[in-house]
């Protein structure tokens, strides 16, 4: 059989010690001479919601805290509760048994370990009424002395009076003192404990408790489907960055494979287009070779035509002066047919040589260090004005950036 110790756990301030009193306070009621009573805020909101699940029956919790004492008077800390759901109101009194205790100290252990009892809290349907000598009993048996209050309340109005034993009896006291503070083990156990319900009923006064329990209860309802989700896209997400990593990597490792595609089908290009000129150029070339013969063929006309003003030279010798001057004017022409034939050929011979040069170009060069394209040009056709038809066919923009390594189509 557990039994309940009764001890007496009011702190006496020292001569440099005052008592911890909380700060941030409401007053409810008138206050008592002999005692004050405090309550924290979480735990008027516990005490509420814990009343309101079975309004029509009454709910038992005890009252945990610590008890100070100023100017002499005992200060009840009420800064938790535990609902004790095993215990029912009845005619022949409240049956706290062992396992009632051994539930009560359970949670005591986990969730309050720092207080102590102060007392215990009776939701009743129908109050107020005359609290009845089963009441009484249970209170002088379980909760005597002078720390030890009792919560009565009623379930659906939240009506609720703090009584005492004075006298030889209970006495309601005439008001009390509701406080505010970061109330951590309260706050645990109304979440741990809870059913995920929210608490919507609040008081006239701004009752921070109540929201933030509120969005607690709520986090808490929300938790497990929460972690799928995010189980979900951590897994989701995992896998895209690797999907990210791979492409990345890849196309680190192929882009100068790319690059070279690209040159490679950029020179096929540009090569078609230099083939489709080069014919067009050996045609031209192939009329002007034409021509020429047709300019050859005339000197041999010219011949001709010596020659007959030779036979009117030889004609002309019984002294026809008139004759000679006419074959000397014949063979004047002649003689010019001659120079037009030999400027012609000339002509032919030097494209035919500029022919021949152009088709030793190569069709590409690699940039040498040092090199530029005005060397190039003269390395690579012997004169300077190329520079211009290199930086057209290969796209350069400045003519003095090349790079050592580059490789440069050559205009034929």
């Amino acid at each position: 059989m557990i039994e309940f110790v009764y001890r007496e756990n009011t702190r006496e301030p020292g001569p440099e010690r005052k008592a911890d009193l909380p700060k941030n306070v409401r007053q409810v009621g008138e206050l008592e001479e002999k005692r004050r009573i405090y309550i924290e805020d979480y735990v008027v909101t516990y005490l509420k919601h814990f009343a309101e699940e079975e309004s029509l029956s009454s709910r038992i919790a005890v009252l945990l805290g610590q008890t100070e004492r100023a100017d002499g008077i005992p200060c009840l800390l009420i800064r938790g509760a535990a609902g004790v759901k095993s215990l029912e109101y009845t005619d022949r009194g409240i049956p706290f048994t062992d396992e009632a205790w051994a539930e009560i100290y359970g949670v005591m252990k986990e969730y309050f370990a720092d207080m102590d009892i102060l007392g215990w809290f009776l939701s009743l349907p129908g109050y107020p009424v005359e609290l009845g000598p089963e009441v009484e009993k249970t209170h002088v048996n379980y909760f005597g002395g002078v720390d030890k209050v009792l919560l009565a309340a009623e379930p659906t109005d939240g009506e609720a009076d703090f009584y005492a034993y004075e006298n030889g009896r209970l006495t309601r006291q005439r008001g009390y003192y509701i406080f505010y503070e970061r109330n951590g083990s309260m706050q645990r156990y109304m979440i741990e404990t809870g059913k995920g319900e929210s608490v919507d009923q609040k008081e006239d006064f701004d009752d921070h408790a109540i929201r933030s329990f509120r969005a607690l209860v709520q986090e808490k309802k929300e938790l497990s489907g929460q972690k799928r989700v995010l189980t979900f896209l951590y897994a989701a997400s995992t896998f895209l960055v690797m999907v990210v990593l791979v492409i990345g990597i890849t196309l680190i490792n192929n882009y100068e494979k790319m690059k070279w595609l690209e040159t490679t089908l950029g020179e096929i290009s540009r090569s078609l287009e230099n083939q489709s000129a080069g014919e067009s150029s050996d045609t031209a070339l192939m009329a002007a070779y034409a021509d020429g013969g047709s300019a050859e063929e005339k000197p041999e006309e010219g011949d001709g035509q010596a020659e007959d003003g030779n036979s009117d030279e030889i004609a002309g010798e019984n002294g026809e002066e008139k004759d000679n001057d006419a074959g000397t004017e014949a063979g004047e022409p002649a003689t010019g047919t001659g120079e037009t034939v030999e400027a012609s050929g000339e002509s032919a011979a030097r494209e035919e040589t500029s022919t021949e040069a152009d088709s030793t170009v190569p069709e590409s060069y690699v940039v040498q260090k040092g090199d530029t394209l005005l060397e190039i040009s003269r390395k690579i056709y012997g004169r300077d004005d190329r520079i211009e038809a290199i930086c057209s066919l290969n796209g350069i923009r400045d003519s003095d950036r090349i790079l050592a390594g580059q490789k440069l189509l050559l205009p034929q």
